[in-house]
């Protein structure tokens, strides 16, 4: 039996909200805000173009519209859309860079997907 993706957003940083502090979750997040910490979770990290996060991010598939400082590790698939700007390394089983994004880093493919 084929297992369907849960698109279910558990977790939204708002605009006008900072965090100082590591977030570990197991769903999925959306981040419109500022966070100085690193961002953990078995599920999706979706950066609006708002965000900015200065820490490492690790989750199953990663989205980024905002502005990252910090190393990126997708175990699926990293998309770095239009208006990103990512300062660091990615790790990543299948990664898109949009035409306008901004990435200063090194870059490594999984040959395989490590998560289940």
């Amino acid at each position: 039996m084929i297992k369907k993706k849960d698109n279910a957003i558990d977790t939204i940083i708002g605009k006008d909200t900072v965090v100082t502090g590591n977030i570990n979750l197991i769903g999925n997040i959306l981040v419109y805000g500022k966070i100085n910490g690193d961002i953990t979770t078995k599920g999706t990290i979706t950066l609006a173009t708002t965000a900015q996060i200065h820490g490492q991010l690790t989750g199953e598939d990663l989205n980024i519209g905002g502005t990252v400082e910090g190393n990126v590790k997708a175990l699926g698939k990293l998309i770095l859309g239009e208006k990103a700007a990512l300062n660091g390394d990615i790790k990543a089983a299948q990664i898109v860079i949009e035409d306008g994004a901004h990435f200063e880093g090194s870059c490594g493919m999984n040959i395989e997907k490590t998560s289940k």
